[in-house]
């Protein structure tokens, strides 16, 4: 139904292969093309910290039995605060931390293996990706407490991002784990998506926009493929989820879009809210 009611004719007449054929480029199978197609991974980094807490405090150091940790994630930390806070204060994912880039990339590898084995088998181009669209919220509300020190059913990580409020080492730090987590050396990779949000304070005045400038090129220079920006304090998102009528016109960029803040959905408003606001760069 694409090219019959979403026909692009400028697209596809830039298209070689369209042209050829003489067909739309949304065109289900086109003569001489490849079949592309994708494995989604919906809370990657949450599945990182949480084996870099197991293998630090239950396997390393023996802070924690893997009982323990078991019966407080059944529990949702149900007293056990202290436990959790050790689980929260464990190696995250997003400092430029070898300790967790080093799971993340096994992880981002054999998902990759895994995207390959199926390609062979269906006869079909798939790759690894990280795009979740803001389904780690929804996805969130059906996964129980994980080891890393979530709590049940609250959003999972977004995309590539650091877990909310982990990145402590700036936003580089994040680019760099990004990075280091990456197998270049397969073909099977797709688009990771990175959010960023930055205090206002951080790009004001000229000098404030020769960092992030730089910040960009940063990205660009290490062959990342996506970074979006949120550029607002966690004050002014908290006034506007209070007094709506005040900030309709507040947009926010979400996942790979913008959308009025106030028009957002509690659980999503939150997930926003909870990205760690850089002061820094």
């Amino acid at each position: 139904m694409r090219p019959k009611h979403f026909a692009t004719p400028l697209g596809s007449a830039l298209h070689d292969l369209c042209m050829k054929n003489c067909v739309d480029l949304h065109t289900p199978y086109i003569e001489g093309g490849i079949n592309l197609g994708y494995f989604e991974c919906i809370g990657y980094v949450t599945v990182v910290d949480s084996l870099a807490a197991i293998k630090k405090l239950v396997f390393e150091e023996k802070k924690i039995t893997m009982d323990e940790l078991l019966a407080a994630l059944n529990n949702n930390f149900e007293s056990k605060e202290v436990l959790r806070q050790m689980l929260l204060n464990a190696p995250k994912f997003g400092n430029n931390d070898p300790y967790t880039d080093a799971i993340a990339k096994d992880i981002d590898r054999e998902s990759i293996k895994f995207a390959r084995k199926y390609s062979k088998e269906l006869g079909v181009y798939l790759d690894f990706r990280l795009v979740p669209f803001t389904s780690h919220v929804p996805f969130g509300r059906v996964v129980s407490a994980t080891p890393n020190g979530r709590k049940a059913w609250t959003p999972l990580s977004d995309g590539s991002s650091a877990s909310h409020g982990a990145d402590v080492n700036g936003p580089t730090a994040v680019l760099l784990s990004n990075f280091n987590s990456k197998n270049y050396n397969y073909r099977e990779r797709a688009s990771r998506l990175l959010n960023i949000k930055l205090s206002p304070s951080c790009v004001a005045g000229e000098e404030g926009t020769k960092n992030l400038i730089s910040f960009i090129r940063t990205w660009c220079d290490l062959k990342l493929w996506h970074i979006q920006f949120n550029i607002i304090n966690k004050e002014t998102l908290l006034a506007a989820k209070k007094d709506p009528n005040i900030y309709r016109n507040l947009l926010v960029r979400v996942a790979g879009y913008s959308a009025y803040f106030v028009d957002l959905s509690p659980d999503l408003q939150d997930d926003i809210i909870a990205r760690t606001e850089h002061s820094d760069m």
